[in-house]
């Protein structure tokens, strides 16, 4: 990865973690397409906005929402169009269950304490390059720059695996605000175009339900943030 993204203000903030040897080449944002990017940010922040604080700690990751944003033009090779974009381009939307449960929900069962897989697991990760189920071969990136939580929080150490890397254990503190828990992360985990990633989760508490889910973003084509395959 060379350079800075036009538009990044405090580059210095940002820091991935892809999976070794992972290229984060990008290709910049049009004036235009910042303007959007910006704009949209803002209309995607309203999701936390009936408590400010929250809102506000979903802006703070601007620049690393918006670097991600530029790898995925690269990767994507199409304009960016925000959150409603139209054909061949690419946008962005909070990240749903959906794409990395296969699930409407995240709440999930843990019968054991102890180390369970949250987000796939090393036999069946999530897999961008899946042509089954909602297909998001060459036309996915993920960035999470936080993890969120809807229920008590049951998880307080976490293990990302991306590619064929595995990264350190993170312990995780979670704070409430307003109805949900946030917790912060010391980088934030990058999935490609094409990628894999699984994240195990350390539980306490026998036969509990966590509600632990990814905060971040989805940059997608538009095809596949509106085909029915997503309901």
């Amino acid at each position: 990865m060379q350079g800075i993204p036009i538009g990044v203000a405090n580059p210095g903030n940002v820091s991935f973690i892809a999976g070794t040897g992972t290229e984060l080449n990008f290709d910049n944002l049009t004036p235009e397409e910042l303007a959007d990017f910006d704009r949209d940010l803002v209309k995607l922040s309203r999701y936390f906005s009936m408590n400010r604080d929250l809102q506000m700690l979903f802006l703070e990751d601007r620049d690393t929402f918006l670097w991600a944003a530029s790898i995925a033009k690269k990767a994507l090779a199409v304009g960016f169009g925000g959150a409603v974009p139209g054909s061949g381009e690419f946008g962005m939307q909070l990240i749903r269950p959906t794409t990395i449960l296969g699930t409407a929900s995240w709440q999930q069962s843990f019968s054991s304490a102890g180390w369970n897989n949250v987000f796939g697991s090393s036999t069946s990760p999530v897999n961008l390059a899946s042509t089954s189920g909602l297909n998001p071969q060459n036309r996915v990136l993920l960035v999470i720059t936080k993890l969120m939580n809807t229920t008590l929080p049951k998880v307080h150490e976490c293990w990302f695996h991306i590619g064929p890397t595995d990264y350190p254990i993170w312990p995780i503190s979670f704070s409430a605000i307003a109805d949900l828990y946030l917790a912060g992360l010391p980088a934030s985990p990058l999935i490609v175009k094409n990628g894999k990633f699984y994240m195990r989760g350390n539980v306490i508490g026998t036969g509990v339900v966590d509600g632990l889910a990814p905060f971040g973003l989805t940059f997608a084509l538009g095809e596949y943030m509106t085909g029915s395959g997503q309901e």
